[in-house]
């Protein structure tokens, strides 16, 4: 980055500290930046140099940076999270775990064709607003496979992490005991806290600080400039808009709904600029979906919902992955703390990586102490295909992930189940085991029981069956190379890209949480030396 930028830069960061006092609305939840706004009216009576659609990991970050020069429209179609406890405490995370309908105005449950139920953020900071926390960076191999410039990556994960990444100095007991079990059953080297992808065993950050509170890629637009950004929540995006120049598309803006109930909102990308875009970062539902809400995608299911075919881009939708996950829960004859994953294993050339919390089960007439441990298949080879349900940008489209397809899959699920079975029986995890009336110690499972012999390859394979649940890590559907360039530009199109976990082959990192916020970043920085140097 040259000099004149990062001084632009510093100065605006300046500027919006200096200038920033919270709203608070009457439901309680706060609109602490000026540049947020619910009034769609107002919002679309200008053109814009970007519009970002997608207020998530990676379009927090993207609208912010891109504003330092540029002026932005970010579209969200949730609210804010700030003042809002289902998103602050991260107590609430296990709801999610359990029936993401509880969290029915920031999480939209929804379920695969595969009857797995999966969940989608639906609040400024998206996926990171209702996840687990847990930060991890990718592999170094993973970078050099996407042809990212490692020193600009390096710049950009700092970037995110100095603003809301914090170091884990303390482990919650259950996360202590998990540890100790890893190491125990060989899932080594130990390399202590460090936030880099090593295999073994490792604390890594968190988006949660010392007192609990989450910190979402909402965080990140502290950083955007004051004066060239809005923020519009409560606003889904149900189409995008073109021109055509000289026989090809061109995108010329977007249109809307807004929680307002009037009619559909149009807002234009700056047509005296060349440069002007539209950038999808809505993820990997939500990106795929507006292209083939479009118009841009597979004709066949574009004729069927009788949706203009504006480009036949036939992998539109193909290619999506979920990481299959399995895991066991079992009460604890003694307290827990509510915990998030603060340790992750990886282990089987990283193939496969597992983490633990504990939580507190309140109902009518007793309370559970819980210890959780998951795990999941890092780099499946079964891909799925997203298909719209309707014309309604906000009805959910069809997805399939064909989990456990490819018979790798379920391989390294086995492999993952057999571990689980030598921690269980490790000492560290034993200690939350019950005494029976024979004294012997037992753990007492929630749900269904691990198989009792690790050899057992149809019990393992059943178990994988049995539990199959997500980590909601899923990914693809504007695959780079098959419907975006190595830009991320979609391919045919001019003045549209597409950044966020939609591009990706596979969930970067052990969580890719990490990726996606460096990516927005990581973008926002080369489009505008892209426009220095053209």
């Amino acid at each position: 980055m040259d000099l004149s930028l990062a001084m632009v830069m510093e100065s605006s960061v300046s500027r919006v500290k200096a200038t920033l006092e919270s709203f608070v609305v009457s439901s309680g939840i706060e609109y602490p930046y000026p540049f947020m706004t619910a009034d769609a009216k107002k919002a679309a009576t200008r053109t814009y140099d970007y519009i970002v659609v997608g207020g998530g990991a990676a379009g927090c970050p993207l609208a912010a940076t891109l504003s330092q020069k540029y002026s932005v429209l970010l579209l969200e179609r949730g609210d804010s999270p700030y003042g809002n406890p289902d998103v602050e405490e991260f107590e609430k995370i296990y709801r999610l775990f359990g029936d993401a309908t509880d969290f029915p105005y920031v999480a939209e449950a929804f379920y695969s064709e595969d009857g797995v139920q999966l969940a989608r953020g639906r609040v400024l900071g998206g996926g990171t607003a209702i996840n687990g926390g847990f930060y991890s960076r990718a592999r170094s191999e993973d970078i050099q496979e996407m042809k990212w410039d490692e020193k600009l990556v390096n710049e950009s994960y700092e970037w995110v992490e100095k603003s809301i990444i914090f170091k884990q100095y303390k482990l919650f007991p259950w996360n202590s005991a998990f540890k100790n079990g890893l190491l125990q059953v060989g899932v080594l080297p130990y390399n202590g806290y460090t936030l880099d992808h090593l295999e073994g065993t490792k604390i890594s950050g968190s988006i949660f600080d010392k007192n609990g509170k989450r910190h979402s890629a909402a965080d990140l637009l502290q950083h955007a400039n004051p004066e060239n950004i809005v923020v519009l929540l409560n606003a889904t995006a149900s189409r995008i808009l073109f021109t055509s120049v000289s026989g090809k598309l061109k995108a010329s803006g977007v249109e809307f709904k807004s929680n307002d109930g009037v009619l559909p909102y149009q807002v234009s990308l700056n047509q005296l600029s060349t440069n002007s875009e539209v950038i999808l970062s809505a993820g990997s539902i939500g990106s795929p979906q507006l292209l083939l809400l479009s118009g841009i995608g597979p004709k066949e299911q574009l004729k069927k919902l009788n949706i203009t075919i504006l480009l036949d881009l036939p992998l539109v939708g193909k290619n999506v992955q979920d990481n299959p996950s399995t895991g066991f829960l079992v009460e604890s004859p003694k307290p827990l703390d509510f915990s998030y994953s603060q340790v992750v294993g990886i282990l089987d050339d990283s193939q496969v990586y597992m983490e633990g919390g504990s939580y507190i089960q309140r109902n009518i007439t007793s309370i559970q102490h819980l210890g959780l441990v998951r795990g999941k298949v890092a780099f499946p080879i079964s891909r799925g295909d997203l298909w719209l349900k309707s014309i309604d940008p906000q009805d959910n489209p069809y997805v399939r992930y064909n989990y456990y397809s490819h018979p790798f899959d379920l391989k390294k699920c086995m492999f993952c189940v057999k571990i689980m079975i030598n921690l269980s029986m490790s000492s560290p995890i034993q200690q939350f085991a019950f005494t029976n009336n024979k004294h012997m110690k037992t753990l007492q499972y929630i749900g269904t029981s691990l198989p009792n012999n690790p050899l057992n390859n149809s019990a393992l394979a059943k178990y994988c069956n049995d539990t199959l649940d997500t980590y909601n890590h899923y990914h693809g559907g504007c695959q780079v190379g098959l419907v975006v360039d190595r830009r991320y530009q979609v391919k045919g199109v001019d003045n549209l890209r597409v950044v966020d976990g939609s591009i990706f082959k596979d969930s970067l990192g052990t969580n890719p949480q990490a990726t996606i916020l460096m990516l927005g970043r990581y973008m926002g920085i080369q489009i505008l030396q892209e426009r220095n140097n053209p």
